[in-house]
Parts: C-alpha cells; structure tokens; sequence
C-alpha cells in the first residue's frame, strides 16, 4: 500500500470512532476465552488424550429372554470379565466366560432371582461390579491404553504499520502519534484473525511454497469424529440440542460454552418462550439467554457466546477448559525503518498454534440450523 505524502488540514479533529467500530465488528470473542498453555519449542507439537475405560458394551444382534450367548459390537467384548454383574434393565446378568476374538460373551441370566429381560440389537449392558474370588492369584487382565496423540503446528501471524515522517509529526484527526495509532489498529486485526484461525484454521505442515497453518476448532472436530448433531434445516430446538449435551456427557465429556453467530443465539433465546419472567422496569423491555441449562440431572450448563465469525447455519458446543493457545514467540512489534528512509515502519508478528484436547470427547457440532427465524 502506497504511503501517504500530502496532507492539505491543519489540526483538524475528526472522529475516527466509525473506523475502529469498522474492525471491531469482527471482534475476537473466542479467543479471550482460551487459556494460555505451556510455551513451545518446535513448531509441531503434540499432546496425550487420556480417557478411563468404558464401563459400557454395545449388543450386536437381539437376545431373547433365555439367550445365554451374547454377541457384541467390535472390541466391545474387553470391557468384561468372567464374574463380573452386569445390567440390563432391572436384571442382573453374571458372566460366565468372554471370547474377546469373536466378540462374544456367555452369561447366567435372571442372576439372585431377577427377571430376565430381551435384550435388543444396539442396547447397552452396563458392568455393575467385577468381583473376585477370595485367595486368587494377580487376576492379570491388561487394561491399559496407549495414549492417543494428537499435534497442531503453529502459524505465524504478522502485519505491518507504515507512516511518512511528515505524517508522524503532524497531529493526523487529532493523534499525535500516528504510527502507534496504526500499530494498535493492525494488532487488533491480527488478534481478528486469531480468532479466526481458531474456529476455521486447517493444519499444514508446510512447504517452502506454503507457510505452516495451525488446525482450529472444525478442523479437530472433523478429524477426531466429534458428534454431529443434524438440524434438518430447522430452528435450534431443545431437545435436539439436549440430545447433543448427551452425547459429549456420554462420551465422557463435557460442554461449558455454546459458541454461534447472531441468529442462532436469538434462536436459543426464543427457547424461553413464555416461561421468562423479568422485573418490571419503565426503560428497559425484552431478555437475553446467556446460558442454557440442559435437562440433564444437575443440569449442565453451557455459556451462550456469540461470535460474528461464526457460520449461520452451524454452532459449537465445546469444553473451553480443554482450548488452549500456545506460543512459540509471543506477540511482538519491532521498528522496520530502513536506514534513510522517509517514513517510520513497525512490524508486528508473533507464533503460536492451539491444543484442542479430547476433541472427540468435548465438541459437538450442530449443523445445518436455519438461517433464519420465524
């Protein structure tokens, strides 16, 4: 961009206020609710996924009432042991041995006088209690699991601030330093693209053609199988979007901050119906939701933050405690100013990436949500 060289006002005052609200209308809402993790020293980084081990099987095929063998979904079979008590409904069922290859258990059903129940294609059988026998050797059934790695690399983010000698000494609108001035308003807009790095960012290595790029919240989403929760054109709705709290509950994590644009905030709002109740006040009309209460037993509780670049149509639900940014070289602003020149530069830069952990466990994407209200 050329530099400005002439300037025919003198002291002249003009509010430049539409000009900063010009930027700030794309302001970085996500990114000041991240923490800040442990520096890096690389510019691929890793992080462990730690999870506990599920206490719950998946059945493949229907069981009858006084079916003994059980066939599971895939790898399902581990999760139990010989002896152990385990749910379906209100019975109680004990097993007898585990064929971890072919998926398959065999239990005693109708276990201390229960009532059997059938058992269907796709149910859960929940272990209540594996319980040993008194004197038994080290009952040796390795549990572990290797920790699951996951990477990012970081980006640099820069920009640069330029201004004439004659414009730095003269009192532009007012400011009497105008390259400060200009550096603050391109910091703002590397912050804006933070931001948005951290909602849309892919992650790339990098070649010598293609600079490193660092993976955002969709990016891990999409490549870590987070729960999808389909709107089908519609409004957000309570029990779709309760549907999507139980999902991250049951794979074991947890969603603190419901994160939109505009619309589907109003759309959450519009939830409350004629159940709002609000004190009267003579200058102040309407109401706001700025957290959803699942139905859930204890009621989990999501923020309602809206950010501007966000899509339309999509929402996130997602665990902020697990989002963190992480520095190679924190941001800076240094002088640029050739030697001789007639002009003052700064550049303004700084490295880092985002750790998304568990993102399968703590994200749900609700997709495909109307655009608009009714």
């Amino acid at each position: 961009m050329p530099v400005p060289t002439t300037y025919d006002f003198q002291q002249q005052v003009r509010q430049m206020q539409a000009n900063v609200d010009l930027i700030l209308t794309k302001a970085p809402v996500l990114f000041g609710l991240i923490g800040v993790g442990e520096g890096l020293t690389q510019t691929k980084f890793e992080w462990q996924n730690d999870y506990l081990n599920s206490d719950t099987g998946i059945v493949k095929t229907a069981a009858a009432v006084g079916a003994t063998d059980l066939v599971l979904e895939k790898g399902e079979a581990r999760k139990f042991t010989e002896n152990a008590l385990v749910q379906n409904g209100l019975e109680v069922l004990r097993v007898v041995s585990v064929d971890e290859n072919a998926d398959k258990i065999t239990v005693q059903r109708g276990y201390d006088g229960t009532t059997a129940e059938a058992i269907t294609a796709g149910g859960e059988l929940k272990v209540i209690a594996r319980p040993r026998p008194e004197g038994e050797d080290a009952f040796r059934k390795n549990e572990i699991n290797d920790r699951l790695v996951s990477h990012n690399f970081s980006q640099i983010f820069s920009r640069y601030a330029s201004v004439s000698r004659t414009q730095q000494q003269v009192n532009t609108y007012g400011v009497s330093n105008e390259l400060d001035y200009q550096v603050n308003l391109r910091l703002q807009e590397m912050i804006r693209e933070a931001n948005t790095s951290l909602i849309y960012g892919r992650r790339y290595a990098g070649t010598p053609a293609q600079p490193r790029t660092t993976g955002g919240l969709f990016a891990f989403a999409g490549s870590e199988g987070s729960h999808k929760q389909d709107f089908k054109g519609n409004e957000i709705a309570a029990k779709p979007l309760n549907d999507a709290v139980e999902q991250v509950f049951t794979r074991g994590g947890s969603a603190n901050t419901i994160l939109c644009g505009p619309n589907i905030a109003r759309q959450i709002t519009k939830l409350g119906g004629d159940t709002i109740r609000t004190t009267r006040q003579d200058t102040a009309a309407g109401y706001q939701i700025l957290s959803f209460v699942s139905d859930l037993p204890g009621g989990a509780i999501s923020s309602v933050v809206v950010d501007l670049n966000m899509p339309k149509d999509r929402a996130l639900l997602l665990d902020t405690e697990k989002v963190k940014a992480r520095y190679l070289t924190p941001i800076y602003d240094q002088d640029a100013t050739p030697n001789g020149a007639d002009y003052f530069s700064r550049v303004i830069r700084g490295e880092f990436g985002f750790e998304i952990k568990n993102a399968k466990e703590s994200i749900a994407i609700l997709e495909n949500v109307s655009k608009t209200m009714a």
